[in-house]
């Protein structure tokens, strides 16, 4: 009869009811990073999500002390070998479990499975390592404004663009991942500093660390006090890394800073402002790339493309602290860092570039693009926000005649207008672009030290930006890197805890995608153009240097 009853009971449970985790859907709660980059790992101690299908019911009860290894039917466990610790889940869904790896989770290789009533997940492999920190987002997304307060007159206001940072102010902010707790995870934890090594650094500039340990409040939640450097560069989107152990750094966020504490602003970047203040805009570029692919290669070659991006849309910032990748730009002198799945190297959208705040404006297709000799016409979807447009390319060896379009001259957009934006024509000239002088050299690049570029000729009245990233194949897991430099300088040295997430390039190449580019646009100045239904149009042209990399 036991038999019998066991039978009937597996027959009950539909195959589509077993638990399922996504592969490689297990992150840190805060940074969200990716497995395949040297952060993506969970540590001791902290907080992580595991997201996938089946995974427990339509909505999460309560938890209260002391959390339970159960929590509405769930429960994960973390196994290596015959070794198996419980985790304790703190929020479960269909979806997606929150969870506290277990500070003597074992470290290394393990394999995660969750077990939701009668099913239980195929296990996920993961790697538990002593700590990796992620600072929490606004958003929850790893990305853009972090959750940091600005400590005031005993207070502890959200950094907001109205309610910016100053120089030797203390600042708190929160993550996870610094390590092993003093206390029992599943108990109100006790404060105190970690022993685990924490580095910060904001826009660059090293800072001092008053505490880092776990919050009074929650388990599995870190606070990290700092003063805001003296030297610090003043922006409304400053970047932030956490490093700890001397090796292993944090997902880049970003935070308000001015002179007094006062609301914030760009100076460098014409169009800060207008998308703060929740404008219309519309922004055209035309951009030609010119990379040295020789990396791995007997016989290098040289790919040169042309391309137009263009974007009209309304935008409308989510409260309380807006942020789109390609409008938020840090302050010259500083470099950002992003990471996502996906090959940001091959037309997959820069995390944050995506404005869930804007409403994208039809300005009619297509647009006209006329420069010495010629002419085209740039086609654009109509339900598109931002639009890339190969205009021509050509590479070394090749057959077929150069369609190169974009060479130094003036060029005129036309616009017939739409729906919500009226006609236009806009010009800017598109001048000779800057000379790389150190990029023969530049070739194997080993993240814990850095690197620097050097050139000559960068045009007058444009903002020499330097960029690039990796990509790890296997795992599908890519990381971005962009810099400012000064106004008026040559040569600029990107630092190592900006390279600390791109992923290490595997011995055989075909595993990796890596490259480096320099070049220039008119970020503080740009051309513009009035239309109807819009509040600003800005024109801007570029031509940007390549290269191939080796990241070690």
């Amino acid at each position: 009869m036991r038999i019998v009853f066991f039978l009937l009971a597996a027959v009950a449970i539909p195959a589509s009811a077993q638990p399922l985790i996504f592969h490689r859907g297990i992150v840190n709660a805060a940074s969200v990073m990716q497995a395949g980059l040297p952060a993506g790992h969970i540590a001791q101690g902290s907080l992580f999500s595991i997201f996938g299908a089946n995974l427990g019911p339509p909505s999460s009860p309560k938890v209260t002390f002391p959390f339970s290894t159960i929590l509405g039917g769930v429960s994960v466990q973390i196994t290596q070998g015959g070794t198996t610790v419980a985790a304790y889940p703190i929020f479960v869904s269909a979806g997606q479990v929150n969870a506290i790896m277990p500070s003597n989770a074992p470290v290394g290789l393990v394999s995660v499975s969750v077990k939701y009533n009668y099913g239980i997940s195929p296990p996920e492999p993961l790697l538990v390592v002593t700590d990796s920190f992620g600072v929490f987002t606004v958003d929850s997304s790893g990305i853009g404004p972090g959750a940091v307060q600005n400590l005031v007159d005993g207070h502890l206001p959200l950094n907001t663009l109205s309610i910016a940072a100053q120089s030797g102010q203390t600042i708190v902010l929160y993550g996870t991942g610094l390590g092993a707790a003093l206390s029992p995870d599943n108990q109100p934890p006790v404060t105190g500093d970690l022993p685990t090594k924490v580095e910060l650094f904001v826009g660059g500039q090293a800072a001092s660390v008053g505490y880092s340990g776990r919050t009074g409040c929650c388990a599995g939640m870190d606070q990290i006090n700092f003063t805001v450097p003296s030297n610090v560069p003043f922006g409304c989107w400053v970047p932030l890394q956490v490093r700890t152990s001397g090796i292993t750094v944090s997902n880049t966020i970003t935070m308000a800073i001015s002179a007094s504490g006062s609301p914030c602003s760009d100076s460098a970047n014409a169009l800060s402002a207008p998308f703060r203040a929740g404008k219309s805009l519309g922004l055209i570029a035309l951009l030609r790339s010119d990379i040295l692919e020789d990396t791995g290669l007997q016989t290098p070659g040289e790919v040169t493309t042309d391309a137009s991006m263009v974007t009209f849309q309304q935008e409308n910032p989510i409260p309380p602290v807006p942020f789109n990748a390609i409008l938020s730009l840090p302050p010259p002198g500083t470099c950002t860092a992003y990471t996502a799945a996906g090959d940001l190297l091959d037309g997959d959208s820069v995390p944050g570039s995506d404005d869930l705040g804007a409403t994208f404006l039809n300005a009619g297709t297509p647009l006209s693009i006329s420069g010495p000799g010629r002419q085209i016409n740039s086609a654009r979807p109509a339900n598109n926000v931002r639009n890339y447009q190969p205009l021509g390319f050509t590479y070394t060896g090749s057959l077929l005649p150069s369609s190169l379009f974009l060479n130094p001259g003036t060029y005129t957009v036309t616009g017939p207008g739409g729906a919500n934006v009226g006609a236009f024509k806009a010009s800017v000239n598109n001048p000779t672009g800057l000379t790389w002088t150190n990029r023969a050299q530049t070739e194997i690049i080993v993240r814990s030290q850095g690197f620097t570029v050097n050139w000559t000729g960068a045009p007058a009245g444009q903002s020499v930006i330097i960029f690039g990233g990796g990509v790890d194949l296997p795992t599908n897991s890519s990381a971005v890197f962009a810099c400012i430099a000064p106004p008026g300088s040559s040569s600029f040295t990107v630092p190592p805890q900006i390279l600390a997430n791109m992923p290490p390039t595997w011995d055989n190449l075909l595993r990796s995608k890596d490259a480096v580019y320099v070049g220039a646009l008119a970020t503080t100045s740009p051309a513009t153009f009035a239309a109807s239904g819009l509040d600003i149009g800005a024109l801007v042209a570029g031509t940007f240097v390549g290269k191939t990399v080796i990241f070690q």
